[in-house]
């Protein structure tokens, strides 16, 4: 193979190189629109309106019962919110570590398992960041501590498994 040839070879794998990437950004943003909006079929998020009735507390002309209204429609409200954050960010780990380990176990075409991987840790992300400010540190730390194991182990298993085929 002479030099121009060589150059063109690798010209051509760099623009297949360049195609698999965004080929892999496009199913990484699909996937997780495809989840986020899967789930709210399934799960439906908590609406203010369903816990504080306007009609109901602008009918009374006391203001200070109008408040107490409010208030404690919004603590209602609240409630909600926590718990449907709280099982979106367990529902968003669990199916996206899953979706992490199918894709490194089973997935050879890097430009799909490469954006089925990246749309699952924007999932994660995604369900981690509604229910952060209800986690205490230490829950923070944890999760953030098995997650970061959880990665270092899929990595160090993909070198090895990658090592395997080269020999």
């Amino acid at each position: 193979m002479d030099a121009e040839q060589k150059r063109k070879l690798k010209k051509s794998l760099s623009k297949m190189k360049i195609k698999e990437i965004l080929l892999g950004l496009i199913i990484a943003v699909v996937f997780l629109m495809f989840c986020v909006f899967g789930t709210k079929l399934i799960y439906d998020t908590p609406k203010y309106e369903d816990y504080c009735d306007y009609n109901t507390i602008n009918e009374k002309n006391d203001t200070v019962l109008q408040a107490d209204m409010y208030k404690e429609c919004s603590e209602n409200y609240d409630l909600a919110n926590k718990d449907y954050s709280k099982n979106m960010f367990i529902l968003s780990l669990v199916f996206g570590i899953l979706v992490i380990i199918i894709c490194t176990i089973f997935i050879e075409i890097s430009s799909i398992s490469g954006g089925l991987m990246f749309g699952s840790l924007m999932f994660i992300v995604y369900g981690t960041g509604r229910y952060w400010n209800y986690m205490d540190d230490f829950m923070r730390f944890i999760i953030l501590g098995i997650s970061l194991g959880i990665l270092i182990y899929v990595s160090y298993w993909i070198n090895k498994k990658q090592k395997k085929k080269r020999k």
